[in-house]
């Protein structure tokens, strides 16, 4: 008995600690995503995943790929296509990938601009992050545009969106 009013005092303790405002602090990593797609002449899709810890997949045309709908992606279909992807032999730092991570919450508050056609043909080149959806159902992600370049250009008004939307374009996997 004494056993357990000790660990119901560990608990209490520990989950009075957990408060909301504490649990907005841990950051959550997210997904970093370059994507080119086009349905012009055929059909073209190529780009990279970078992973929270830093790993990096590539993947074309010919990966089987899970599409978001609505801008939703159950985590079984971002496993299913980092699975399907090419491991790239780098590996982001630690630092580099916290840098980014410190910016995604700010890029998420962002807002996107409207869609301006600038063009057709093009297809679209998009800058993207994926983060934990904790409006959706468990273990369900939401792809957030940074910038969009092709036949529509649209881009999130976040300056911190821009920066990691520029990193992602430097990098390339593809």
């Amino acid at each position: 008995m004494r056993r357990i009013a000790v660990l119901l005092i560990l608990l209490q303790v520990f989950l009075a600690s957990c408060d909301e405002n504490h649990l907005e602090e841990i950051q959550i990593g997210c997904y970093f995503q370059y994507e080119y797609v086009n349905y012009a002449w055929g059909f073209s899709h190529a780009g990279f995943t970078i992973t929270p810890e830093g790993e990096v997949f590539s993947f074309d045309v010919s990966t089987p790929w899970v599409f978001a709908e609505n801008d939703k992606l159950s985590l079984s279909a971002l496993r299913k296509n980092i699975k399907a992807s090419v491991k790239v032999d780098t590996l982001i730092s630690v630092t580099e990938i916290n840098r980014y991570q410190q910016l995604v919450a700010s890029a998420m508050s962002g807002k996107l601009t409207e869609p301006v056609s600038v063009g057709a043909d093009m297809g679209g080149a998009v800058c993207k992050i994926i983060v934990p959806d904790t409006s959706g159902p468990r273990n369900g992600y939401r792809e957030i545009i940074l910038t969009e370049n092709g036949d529509f250009e649209r881009h999130n008004l976040s300056s911190e969106a821009a920066v990691i939307a520029e990193w992602l374009r430097t990098l390339r996997f593809h």
